[in-house]
């Protein structure tokens, strides 16, 4: 007797806002279908329900247009028949950090909450893979359930079925579904074919009964439960009104499964009810058995990148911890309502097709817009924090000069750091616009505690005007850089003022200018860890302690690329260019800085029927300098004239290993290089959908490092994604890309990947040929990997310097300390992920991980008025039973390993 299996049919679409079409073309659409979606479902009541993909911003892109239908939607989502949630966008979940996966869950339920109902459902239709600590989060939120398409790989599919438990580092565990058929098994049901355009087409039941039965062949299989998952929709389908005509006329003449239409939650609910037993799986999902995953999206449009980066930054790093101090402090205005716009305005960037740079160029240039808004609004908000500051009055200098200006410096991390600065000031002329400019003279600084701190000027230039909100200033200009010691996750406020002599003429420097050659004496770069050298042609680094010396420390390779904004396209016909060094020199204004200019001649591009064609001539400019971060600082500029091919920077490790420990999402990531595979080496892979082969390179967050039997090598990075342990010369480097030129949305039989995973569109922006900068760090050496961790997150995000505010009124000398820390944690295992305004008013947010797999103890030192604390979920609500006092602006926490801690603070 065969099994009679339970099919619930879910309605729904899968809505890219943007992606072969931009915006506003997609939004037109979107408006249309749920017009006559709501008609729909208001006037069939047979007609189950729909689900709206997972992301709650399509309604309000509906809103926008359709502002009275509120009242519809509302009756709809509350009764249950139009589902919505649990994300705001369906974001790209390695491309978005960590803290930026959480605030996306928090923005879809409280937007979900308005509007009338919350689908706690951890429904990721389309993105490009899954990181290990999503169910963690998941939990935080109250969902216990994960269905997904990309990601599974052969191995977990042939042991672990279609339905497995999934669980976190830290034990967390969802159950998961595995979409094997994806997110479209019964698509356009009745049609000849599950997408297109089906207008004035009759759907028959014939066709019907062959996809049912072709889907159950092939999903029975893998799993052991009776009931199936089928979804109905596709990429901006609209809801198939007959069918519930269709399901009633399929259910009289299939034997072997009954069909009903309903939702996720009733899916799941029936699933978990059969209490089959599962295997579990641990650690990312990255696999591509039967959908392309397209790792090479971490490299498309790197300069998508590394604006999120800039932007997640920009929020995180510097404007919550800073409104949050402030709003403990009582100083200030709400900063709120600009944060949580800044949040809706970037999260609307990390959708897959938006982040991953795989759409039409007028949808990046979109994007582009967006990470504009977020930078303008955040440095709004820090320039008024600063000025309510300047307001209060901070405690006079200890020294100064006949004319000064205060440098505010923040640290965003919770531990000491010693930090090279480099900012501008502005010197007033006495007489204004009009009168005599201050001559150019030698700069002093003094920190909080009095102590001299010695100022280097790098250029300095009058008449110049300061044009800021509602002030007008002449005067002189310098741009400057100083050290500063600053105290854990908090500021000090460096006095800069004229100091003795005039410089001189303007314009001289204490360095010379003059060009070394190659072959000359080399220049030398030297500090208590390093010694760096240009010798022989290239870049030499010693690590004193080690002893270990790279003589060609940095190099960059380009390869042609024959794919698409999806994959890498290898060209095996064509070897690998390197680039040449021309020349060094001191850096014109920069103190101990080298200057390396590189020339790189490759093809101009690449034509897919006829090979490379033209040449150009890539020249790269790299600052080279020791940083105060226990690594090499490496600043490359250059401008792309190139088309269709890849740039990478290649780092020596000295040994070799098929291993590395990226920087993940709460956690440090274990990657490993894959074996080569090519299209001769493996066809039956390679010509069966869908035909993608495993990709060589790796994501990564702020740094990747990796481990030899004596020392560690790591290389951090300020938005630059994508990494590849390559060997070369028998050794093991590390490439990292500075980014990837393609002409096609998408393009098929690639050397990674056969098939099309888009239409073939072209996307000359993809190309960027645009002036580039990428900035990364090297380092080597003994340290832990807890200092490591340090080391990397010090370089992806350092210092916030900005001169201070100019209140002409105002005339300071209150009672504020010149330097303050606003947190400490002592233990170097336990990270910070967010210091924040919480939802109330007089409360913060403290989110922390362990990241290590160890249990782990450390104390936390508030630098505000703290009086009592709780811990709570990543819907951070107050407990009132779990709250406790805080002693002495400290408290103590313990972490189980890989574990992920939110504490809300109030301060009264």
């Amino acid at each position: 007797m065969q099994t009679q299996h339970r099919g619930i049919i879910i309605s729904h679409t899968h809505w890219d806002r943007a992606w072969y079409l931009p915006f506003q073309a997609f939004r037109f659409r979107l408006v249309r279908m749920v017009d006559h979606l709501l008609n729909l479902l208001e006037q069939n009541p047979r007609f189950r329900a729909f689900t709206l993909d997972g992301q709650t911003v399509l309604l309000e892109d509906y809103q926008e247009i359709r502002p009275k239908q509120k009242e519809r939607l509302h009756s709809l989502i509350q009764s249950g028949r139009l589902l919505i949630g649990p994300w705001y966008t369906l974001p790209d979940l390695f491309l978005s950090s960590g803290e930026a996966v959480i605030r996306n869950l928090q923005v879809g339920q409280k937007l979900c909450e308005e509007l009338g109902g919350y689908m706690a459902v951890g429904y990721v239709p389309d993105p490009f893979g899954h990181f290990a600590q999503l169910p963690q989060i998941l939990h935080g939120f109250g969902i216990d359930t994960y269905i997904f398409m990309r990601g599974m790989d052969a191995e977990t599919k042939e042991t672990h079925g279609a339905v497995f438990d999934w669980e976190a580092p830290d034990g967390s565990t969802v159950l998961a579904v595995y979409q094997s058929q994806g997110y479209f098994p019964v698509a356009a049901l009745g049609h000849p074919e599950p997408f297109g355009r089906f207008e004035g087409n009759e759907p028959k039941v014939s066709f019907a009964k062959e996809r049912v039965s072709e889907t159950l062949e092939s999903m029975t299989p893998l799993q052991k439960e009776r009931t199936l998952l089928l979804n109905n929709g596709l990429d901006h389908m609209p809801a198939q009104p007959e069918l519930p005509d269709l399901i009633e006329r399929l259910n009289e003449e299939l034997e072997t499964i009954t069909l009903e239409q309903g939702t996720l939650p009733e899916f799941l609910n029936a699933l978990k009810q059969e209490s089959a037993p599962h295997h579990t799986h641990r650690g990312d999902l990255l696999g591509n058995v039967d959908h392309p995953i397209l790792s090479s999206v971490y490299s498309t449009r790197m300069y998508l990148k590394q604006q999120n980066h800039h932007a997640q930054g920009w929020l995180t790093q510097y404007a919550e911890p800073l409104s949050a101090w402030m709003e403990a402090c009582r100083l200030g205005e709400d900063a709120r309502p600009f944060l949580e716009y800044a949040w809706r305005m970037l999260l609307r960037n990390h959708p897959h097709d938006d982040i991953c740079g795989c759409s039409v160029d007028s949808v990046h240039d979109d994007d582009e817009y967006r990470f504009r808004q977020v930078d303008q609004i955040a440095e709004a908000l820090l320039v008024e924090h600063l000025e309510h500051l300047l307001q209060k009055g901070f405690a006079a200098p200890s020294e100064t000069g006949s004319h000064s200006s205060d440098v505010w410096v923040f640290n965003p991390h919770p531990w000491q750091q010693q930090y090279e600065v480099e900012t501008s000031i502005y010197l007033a002329n006495p007489d204004g616009e009009w009168g005599e400019p201050l001559p150019e003279c030698q700069l002093l600084g003094c920190d909080a505690d009095g102590s001299e701190i010695a100022i280097t000027t790098l250029r300095s230039e009058a008449n110049v005007v300061r044009s800021q909100f509602l002030e007008t200033t002449w005067g002189r200009r310098y741009d400057i850089t100083f050290k500063v010691t600053l105290p854990p996750l908090g500021y000090q406020l460096v006095h800069i003022y004229e100091y003795g002599y005039s410089r001189g003429a303007e314009g001289q420097r204490s360095r010379g200018e003059s060009v070394t050659r190659i072959g000359e004496q080399p220049l030398v770069l030297e500090n208590e860890n390093y010694r760096v050298a240009v010798e022989n042609g290239g870049l030499t680094l010693t690590e004193k302690e080690t002893g270990i010396t790279f003589p060609d420390a940095l190099r960059f390779e380009y390869q042609l690329d024959a794919g698409d904004t999806y994959s890498f396209g290898p060209v095996p016909e064509e070897e690998p260019r390197w680039a040449k060094l021309e020349s060094a020199q001191w850096h014109p204004e920069l103190p101990k800085t080298l200057r390396l200019k590189h020339q790189l001649a490759v093809p101009a591009g690449y034509n897919r029927a006829h090979g490379s064609y033209g040449e150009t001539t890539l020249h790269l400019t790299t600052e080279v300098w020791l940083n105060s971060h226990r690594s090499l600082s490496l600043s490359v500029c250059y401008d792309n004239t190139a088309e269709n091919g890849r740039l990478r920077a290649v780092l020596p490790v000295g040994f070799a290993t098929r291993t590395s420990l990226a920087d993940g999402h709460f956690r440090l990531a274990p990657r490993e290089k894959p074996s080569l595979r090519t299209p001769e080496s493996h066809p039956e892979r390679y010509q069966t959908y869908p035909g993608e082969l495993d990709y060589p390179t790796h994501p990564q967050g702020d740094f990747v490092m990796v481990e030899g039997e004596n020392y560690r090598v790591w290389v951090a990075n300020q938005g630059l994604p994508e990494y590849e342990l390559m060997k070369s010369e028998g050794n093991t480097h590390i490439a990292v890309t500075l980014h990837r030129a393609v002409d096609f949305l998408s393009v098929a039989n690639g050397r990674i990947r056969r098939c099309q995973a888009g239409p073939s569109v072209p996307t000359p922006g993809a190309q960027c040929k645009r002036s580039m900068q990428a900035n990364f760090a090297y380092g080597i050496g003994t340290l832990s990997q807890e200092a490591i961790i340090r080391h990397g997150r010090t370089f992806a995000h350092p210092a916030w310097a900005r001169e201070m505010p100019h209140l002409p009124y105002v005339k300071g000398n209150g009672q504020l300390p010149r330097q303050g820390s606003f947190l400490q944690i002592d233990n170097p295992a336990v990270l910070l992920s967010a210091l924040k305004p919480a939802r109330d008013k007089g409360t913060c947010v403290l989110r922390l991980y362990n990241a290590t797999g160890e249990w782990q103890k450390t104390q936390i030192c508030f630098g505000f008025p703290a009086s009592t604390w709780c811990p709570t979920t990543l819907c951070e609500t107050w407990d009132e039973e779990a709250v406790q006092a805080v002693e002495e602006q400290t408290i103590a926490i313990t972490l189980a390993p890989h574990h992920i801690q939110t504490i809300l603070i109030r301060n009264s």
